[in-house]
């Protein structure tokens, strides 16, 4: 069992164990027992430093090596020597009986692992100096993989520009390509024509010999026939009844004749058409070949161009350079101009800050002076009322001719007791007005009248200042909702027409929303942050047409009706609209108005108004709608 355990450890490299058959077992100390075989022992193959030969022999010198671990099983059981058997391959075979061994271990034995560690330690130097050339190659290698990065770009974008110059030129050649193969459809078709023609003129031929041969056959008859009338002619007086009815048969034979000659003349009339129709359809057939050969003509000089494109694509870049570089400086002043604008518009806003605070204080001021003018005139209506005297006069009477001299100023305690005087005299007068008492109801019920429609208008003010305040902040925050909105579905719409890039609505004054303005900041692929009055037409109309979607993607509505949006853009630019308006057209259907061949070939149906008569238009409609599209 040990020896097929150990059998097993070494063929499946599972490790190393030791097994102890308790039934085989040496005791090695009782009695005298002989020593190991002097030419099998392990130190006649192992070397041994001078003077280590005491420890060598204390270590080894009861070890023998075999062959393989049958034999030293076989030898431990034949002989009962005190000794211990290895093997090459490193199972044991202990005095006692024990059985080591397993799949080999290649860190096993001290002196393995020493030589292990030195060829570890030597492969540690070796690739620490290969890790430091390596770090400098790495360096090396970084600097050149960032100039080629720089030069990868550079390819990159000088790769794009050939695509495109190469996407147009396929285009042109595609077209040409179109162009040839309608051209070679049409020269089939008249060389179809042709043969059909000559297929024709044959019939014609056969039919015009056959009906020769029959204006023979009838004038051989009509021969005959006339001297059959010239013999009975000579015998007309008693044979008269045969002579008419010879001459009736002449007649038939002439009318017979006619329709022939007849037919022969359509027959020379349809062969002259049709001959014309041939030689129309040769200068057809030269024609063709005439601008297929110009067609050619026209690829040919379509490579040439590209090969001259791609020569100059090398200017271009370094054009574009250096018109990159002016972008840049313009952006350096166009970013100070900027910064000096918003000092300016932080300037001008307080400075309208003051004034319209200082239109306040005036207004202020302008209502109070109202109001001691409206407090003057009803003192002096009372004085004039209760003194029977006008203002002016009693004023006159009470202050001195200097009167802006303060020593001539009437003395406040006199003229309170003199008005308490004359109050008192009028007190002894007692009631003189027998009316007063119905002039005060009246003037009581006026005063409640007024005071009531006094309370009304107040809260009417409050109320409607309630309804400001509660406006405000309903259309604040509306406002504010349908901003973000919009500016998540600019994030949405813009990337898509401009195949990049990013636009925002920015508020010139975030602290005030309902008296804020709002600005369209946009940022191109490829270019700086700016305003959309900076931008090109194409970039504008494009700009325009994602705030305008926008919007109408918050709100869809079930139609959408446009006239000649896309008549700014290019080709390309006019691919990706008409790919954002399949996408808006899956909730509203959209009529559109364009002259735009590529607009038009996105479309289901097409209604053009044509005018075949003069002043009566005619409405002609194409359905382009694929099958699929149609069943769903």
């Amino acid at each position: 069992a040990g020896l097929a355990a150990i059998d097993f450890l070494h063929r499946h490299g599972a490790g190393r164990s030791g097994f102890i058959p308790s039934d085989a077992l040496h005791d090695t100390a009782s009695g005298r027992v002989e020593g190991p075989d002097p030419e099998r022992l392990l130190l006649n193959h192992v070397r041994v430093k001078p003077g280590c030969e005491a420890i060598a022999q204390a270590l080894l010198g009861n070890v023998v090596l075999t062959e393989t671990l049958a034999e030293a099983v076989e030898l431990f059981n034949r002989n009962g020597r005190i000794q211990t058997l290895v093997t090459r391959s490193g199972e044991v075979v202990s005095p006692r009986g024990f059985l080591i061994g397993g799949s080999g271990d290649a860190g096993s034995g001290i002196l393995a692992k020493k030589h292990e560690l030195r060829q570890l330690e030597q492969q540690a130097a070796e690739l620490e100096r290969k890790l430091e050339a390596a770090r400098l190659e790495q360096k090396s290698l970084e600097t050149a993989v960032r100039r080629m990065d720089a030069e990868l770009q550079q390819m990159i974008e000088r790769k794009n520009q050939d695509r495109e110059n190469e996407i147009e030129a396929e285009k042109a050649l595609f077209k040409a390509g179109e162009e040839l193969k309608g051209l070679r459809r049409q020269l089939e078709i008249v060389q179809l024509e042709q043969e059909q023609l000559l297929g024709e003129s044959s019939d014609l031929d056969d039919q015009m010999s056959s009906t020769e041969r029959s204006l023979a056959a009838m004038a051989a008859e009509v021969e005959s026939a006339r001297q059959a009338v010239d013999e009975r002619s000579r015998g007309i007086a008693a044979l008269s009844a045969t002579v008419q009815t010879a001459q009736q048969q002449v007649m038939n034979v002439k009318l017979e004749m006619t329709s022939l000659n007849a037919k022969l003349e359509n027959s020379t009339h349809s062969l002259r058409r049709l001959r014309d129709f041939q030689a129309d359809g040769l200068r057809r057939l030269e024609q063709l070949s005439l601008e297929i050969t110009q067609k050619s003509a026209k690829a040919a000089d379509a490579r040439t161009q590209v090969q001259e494109w791609e020569q100059a694509l090398s200017d271009m870049y370094g054009r574009t350079r250096q018109i990159d570089q002016e972008i840049e400086r313009d952006e350096a002043d166009y970013a100070a101009i900027d910064a000096r604008l918003k000092e300016s518009d932080a300037t001008i806003a307080s400075i309208r800050d003051r004034r319209e605070k200082s239109l306040e204080q005036l207004r202020v001021l302008e209502l109070e002076q109202a109001q001691r003018e409206m407090r003057r005139g009803h003192l002096a209506a009372q004085i004039e009322d209760r003194y029977h005297i006008p203002f002016a006069e009693l004023r006159a009477e009470l202050l001195p001719p200097a009167e802006g001299d303060a020593a001539g100023a009437p003395d406040p305690a006199a003229m309170e007791a003199e008005l308490n005087r004359y109050r008192t005299k009028i007190a002894r007068i007692g009631d003189v007005n027998l009316g007063a008492i119905q002039e005060y109801q009246q003037l009581g019920e006026r005063h409640d009248f007024l005071t009531t429609q006094k309370a009304d208008l107040e809260k009417a003010i409050e109320d409607l200042h309630k309804v400001i305040r509660k406006i405000n902040t309903v259309s604040q925050e509306r406002f504010m909702q349908t901003f973000r909105a919009i500016n998540e579905k600019l994030g949405e719409v813009f990337p898509r027409l401009f195949n990049g890039g990013t636009a925002e609505l920015v508020l010139t004054d975030p602290d005030k929303p309902l008296e804020t303005g709002v600005e369209y900041m946009i940022h191109p692929p490829g270019k700086k942050l700016t305003r959309m009055s900076l931008l090109s037409g194409g970039e504008k109309a494009m700009a325009a047409i994602a705030f305008i979607f926008a919007i109408f993607l918050i709100r869809p509505a079930s139609f959408c009706l446009m006239d000649e949006i896309d008549a700014p853009l290019d080709d390309a630019n006019v691919y990706r609209f008409n790919d954002l308006l399949q996408h808006i057209g899956q909730n509203s259907q959209i009529v559109m108005i364009t002259h735009n061949k590529r607009t038009m070939e996105f479309a289901d149906t097409l209604f053009g108004i044509t005018m075949e008569q003069k002043g009566v238009s005619k409405v002609v409609s194409v359905n382009l709608r694929r099958p699929e599209t149609a069943a769903a």
